[in-house]
């Protein structure tokens, strides 16, 4: 178990080690190389032009009236000019002749001084020597210009020398770049192992699942750590969660439990107060309201506790949909007659209209009981806020993958802040939508349950005409079933 900074440090120096080791290596290979191929020619070394100059200022010394340039064509016979340029001058340093026009002695002063001396022109050394007759009187100088380079000295392989030489510049690069990356690789793997532990655990939190071990195999001391940490952080929430959702449950069990146990006696006192209305026995006026007060209580206390026994299965992680091909126009015809009757006994005029592309198939998977449900709860509630004489719109789009239901009503709409809590449980909006009948505020819950099981979405928003527009989209569970 090691600090990142200590590792980091040693895999620099291993890399660092490994490509002075690697180059040096290559060198000495690639030079063996190369004599390999040129064993059977000759380097010429360096000095090689150099080497050739005492030669040649005798050769020039021996020459008669060599200040004369008709001995140019002889000098340049036996000057190598591929690597040497000359260049004759009087004893006032005027040029004669020669290969190169730059001059470096321009006077006789310079004459005397310069002689036998180097003077450079760049990497190229420039030097003169006296010429002299037979009694040794100075008849002017010879100068020569050459490089000393290994490059110069061998022009025919000089392609050859100068891709070796970038070559040989380039081999540690290269080896600092193939170490970083085959350690930097094996590290990173390393590496990654820890926080792939942290992203598959948080991947199994997302969904739920606490019931997992996470496995610290990291030998860097701060990843392991920070595994550790992410351990301990997993078993407290796995103990708050499993707190939390006990309670859940026990809840949803307990209402479930007091809405089983209030059905039973509410529907025998619904029951007994029917058979009192529909006896023939005369009753006063005010028994009559009084009974027909315990039946319509007794209607809506049931209808709450149907929609909390609903709200307690919607809740639970195992609910499923009850999927089957269903012929959707079918069903939607069905419940547009029904609510057509139930607009027209409050005075509400419904105006449905079904749009699907020719040809296309009648049968769509869903669950139509819970889209029963849905559609009830959805225009129940267009009903209860709609007034005499208004108008509910309900426009349905059949296609191949999803269906789409648009519901729009006359009534005075909502307001904007509300809008995001309509599907929330036990939601009731302001005095504009105040119910007359004392709603539960279940009935968008529930809907919107039953659209997000469907893989689908819910929406509502004011009309610009006034009044609320309800969209759904439901999904064809063909594919997910």
């Amino acid at each position: 178990m090691q600090h990142l900074r200590k590792q980091l440090s040693r895999h620099f120096y291993r890399i660092m080690l490994f490509s002075i080791l690697a180059t040096i290596l290559t060198w000495v290979i690639g030079l063996l190389v190369f004599q390999l191929i040129y064993q059977n020619k000759t380097l010429n070394p360096a000095n090689y032009y150099e080497s050739q100059i005492p030669e040649l200022v005798e050769f020039v010394n021996e020459q008669e009236d060599v200040l004369n340039p008709d001995n140019q064509t002889v000098l340049e016979e036996q000057i190598p000019l591929e690597g040497i340029d000359y260049q004759i001058v009087d004893t006032d340093g005027v040029m004669q002749y020669g290969s190169m026009e730059d001059r470096y002695i321009a006077s006789r002063e310079d004459v005397l001084t310069e002689l036998n001396n180097n003077m450079y022109d760049g990497d190229k050394i420039v030097i003169y020597y006296p010429i002299t007759d037979n009694e040794q009187h100075l008849q002017g100088a010879v100068g020569f210009r050459y490089e000393l380079s290994v490059m110069s000295t061998n022009a025919e392989s000089q392609p050859v020398l100068l891709t070796l030489l970038i070559l040989c510049l380039l081999v540690p690069f290269v080896y600092i770049y193939l170490f970083t990356y085959i350690i930097g690789k094996r590290w990173a793997k390393r590496m990654e192992e820890p926080f792939n532990e942290i992203i598959t655990g948080a991947r199994k939190i997302e969904n739920q699942d606490l019931n997992f071990t996470m496995h610290n195999n990291s030998n860097i001391q701060e990843l392991h750590q920070l595994v550790a940490a992410f351990d301990k952080m997993k078993i407290a929430l796995k103990e708050a969660l499993e707190k939390q959702w006990s309670l859940e449950e026990e809840r949803r069990e307990m209402v479930a439990a007091v809405a089983h146990d209030l059905k039973t006696p509410l529907t025998i006192i619904q029951g007994h107060a029917e058979g009192i209305l529909e006896s023939n026995q005369e009753l006063t006026n005010r028994n009559t309201q009084y009974v027909e007060t315990i039946v319509s209580n007794c209607q809506r206390s049931i209808r709450l506790i149907q929609e909390l026994n609903d709200v307690s299965s919607y809740e639970k992680t195992e609910f499923h949909l009850e999927v089957e091909s269903t012929d959707v126009e079918a069903l939607i015809q069905a419940k547009i007659k029904e609510y057509k009757q139930l607009g027209a006994a409050q005075n509400i005029r419904l105006q449905a209209t079904i749009h699907y592309p020719e040809g296309m198939p009648g049968l769509f998977y869903l669950d139509p009981f819970r889209i029963n449900q849905m559609l009830d709860n959805m225009l129940t509630n267009s009903l209860r806020y709609t007034p005499e004489q208004g108008v509910i719109t309900w426009k349905t789009y059949i296609a191949e993958e999803e269906l789409k239901i648009v519901i729009a009503d006359s009534g005075p709409g909502f307001s904007k802040q509300n809008r995001e809590q309509l599907f929330k449980k036990f939601f009731r909006e302001d005095k504009a939508r105040n119910s007359v009948d004392g709603h539960s505020g279940l009935g968008l819950f529930i809907a919107k349950a039953i659209v997000e099981k469907h893989h689908g979405e819910i929406s509502a928003d004011n009309h610009p005409d006034g009044g609320a527009v309800f969209t759904v989209i439901i999904r064809n569970m063909k594919n997910k079933m």
